[in-house]
């Protein structure tokens, strides 16, 4: 399970808030539609990516589920780039979960955290796991040899974060997951670019 990244530099975006976001529903390899909020979270993350400086010597990867294809085609429209489909950053597999709601995998009145949802797809029966997904994303960084942007998903961009960052499964777990937001993250650094942070 070692992993040490000696790549280029990355810059991650995760795709815009979907329709079964909002309803709280498991989207794995299932796909629904960006909202209105989605939308625009994927034109500020194109103000973003316009900001960053040398951002035309970036290749530019995106996962082939229609949500990151939507966002990808909003946001990257704003650098005049196209980018390459990649199956290796589309979103984990949650197997017999996909599709259903955190209420009707956990019960109604069941509590819990963004770390809760984050082992409910690691752990989905008949999915894909932790594992797979560690193996996956890391065959995918240890290729790249150009800096890159990423247009992916939720827990697959947590994975690719903690593999940059040399982090533990349950730290990889406690990640945050924001929507509209440019992660930058080189030489085992991460940083967080909003659209407020690069016009204080």
């Amino acid at each position: 399970m070692s992993f040490s990244y000696t790549g280029p530099r990355l810059l991650l975006l995760r795709h815009g808030e979907t329709e079964w976001n909002l309803q709280g529903r498991l989207q794995g390899r299932k796909n629904s539609p960006l909202t209105d909020l989605g939308r625009a979270q994927a034109r500020q993350q194109g103000k973003i990516l316009k900001q960053i400086k040398g951002i035309a010597r970036f290749d530019a990867v995106c996962s082939p589920l229609g949500r990151a294809q939507e966002t990808a085609l909003l946001a990257l429209g704003a650098v005049g780039k196209l980018p390459r489909l990649e199956p290796e950053v589309a979103e984990i597999n949650a197997g017999d979960w996909e599709g259903k709601t955190y209420e009707e995998i956990m019960g109604a009145d069941s509590t819990w955290t963004d770390q809760d949802m984050m082992r409910l797809f690691l752990t989905a029966p008949g999915g894909e796991g932790f594992d797979t997904l560690h193996a996956r994303c890391a065959d995918f960084l240890s290729k790249l040899d150009r800096p890159t942007i990423v247009i992916s998903h939720s827990v697959t961009l947590c994975m690719i974060r903690g593999l940059l960052r040399d982090l533990n499964r349950s730290e990889i777990e406690a990640l945050d997951r924001p929507q509209g937001v440019v992660y930058d993250v080189t030489a085992g650094q991460e940083t967080l670019w909003s659209q407020r942070e690069l016009c204080d």
